[in-house]
């Protein structure tokens, strides 16, 4: 399957690959230049046959902008399965949803990143406008699907992640954040880091996806976003939007760090971010600061599995895993962690519990 992804991701990237369906030809003066550079494009008619009408069946996520379909692409003798994402144009900024993603992920190339293998900016059948991402499939639901299983519609829903799976998947969206923040310049900032936006594979190895915020950081221009004012239009999603974003500041690299420590929190605590049980806490941070260090066994979920001593979890695992997520969510932008501490810190918190704990079982 992986040989698949790979030959079919260098046909629709390299420009020069012969794809079964031809390429949106008539569209290809009215769209963007630098989707005619980047990519090879597909059809409308071969995403319709693919994704079986865009059948109701093969839908398997939405978002504000989009729904996202299953599909099954053909590139000579090999097949592999896509996630193929539909803008709903109607929406207002739909549009520049589809702008930023595709800006975004032309520059990324991270294993722990979503990847996209090809695009269509054509017409449909009607004759209507009609865009389209087709990404790699990511198998096995989405985080949130599995932090929250009464909601989700993962088929493991009866599973619940453990200490290991809970500690890897936050190591694997910061290693995929300090690529943006640290190793791709400008640097990407993604702008909306929640469990939703985290796909696990096969292995549960964690995948950022859903680009549709992000916005590039041009250095040259004090920090300012490329090709527009950065404090207009700061959108997400509430409970992981950093509180400085709602009093109009700059979309930043410590927005997303924000992001991140809410999400870690919530792998501790198996709890939203607007969780009607905090009360007069008002937010996870503030329900997490509110326990710590002496209250961790309650704020700890319940339902996370572990073979360790209960102190042993909460010593090695609980504890850091809550200083680190508060250390991410500072009322100060300046004092959060920056991204490549972060990993510093999870890598040292994986090597500690690795010394104590029977990985494959905790």
């Amino acid at each position: 399957m992986e040989g698949a992804l790979h030959e079919v991701m260098a046909q629709g990237f390299d420009g020069d690959g012969d794809m079964d369906a031809p390429c949106c030809a008539s569209r290809q003066e009215q769209g963007s230049t630098f989707l005619s550079v980047t990519y090879q494009r597909i059809s409308y008619t071969e995403l319709y046959v693919v994704t079986d009408s865009f059948s109701a069946q093969n839908l398997i996520g939405h978002g504000s902008f989009s729904n996202v379909y299953k599909g099954t692409l053909s590139c000579g003798v090999h097949s592999v399965n896509v996630a193929v994402k539909v803008l709903d144009l109607r929406q207002r900024g739909a549009n520049r949803s589809f702008m930023s993603e595709c800006n975004a992920l032309k520059r990324i190339q991270h294993h722990k990143v979503v990847k996209v293998i090809t695009v269509c900016d054509s017409l449909d059948h009607s004759g209507a406008e009609f865009k389209a991402l087709v990404l790699e499939f990511i198998s096995n639901g989405s985080l949130d699907e599995w932090l929250h299983p009464s909601t989700g519609s993962t088929e493991n829903t009866h599973v619940t992640l453990n200490v290991v799976q809970r500690l890897n998947i936050a190591l694997d969206v910061a290693e995929a954040l300090e690529y943006l923040h640290h190793h791709i310049n400008p640097p990407i900032v993604h702008c909306d880091i929640k469990p939703s936006n985290i796909l696990l594979d096969d292995d549960m190895m964690g995948h950022v996806g859903d680009f549709g915020l992000a916005k590039i950081i041009n250095a040259e221009v004090s920090g300012k976003c490329l090709g527009e004012s950065s404090s207009v239009g700061i959108k997400g999603t509430i409970g992981y939007l950093a509180p400085e974003h709602g009093m109009g500041a700059e979309i930043s690299m410590e927005g997303d760090i924000f992001s991140y420590g809410v999400l870690l929190l919530e792998i501790l605590t198996g709890r939203r971010p607007t969780d009607a049980s905090f009360h007069d806490a008002t937010s996870l941070p503030k329900y997490v600061e509110r326990a710590y260090p002496d209250k961790l066994l309650e704020i700890m979920d319940s339902s996370m599995p572990h073979n360790g001593n209960i102190q042993e979890v909460i010593d090695l695992f609980v504890a850091p895993i809550s200083r680190l997520g508060l250390a991410c969510c500072r009322d100060s932008p300046r004092q959060r962690m920056k991204m490549c501490e972060v990993v510093k810190e999870l890598s040292a918190i994986k090597k500690a519990c690795e010394r104590q704990f029977d990985l494959v079982d905790v």
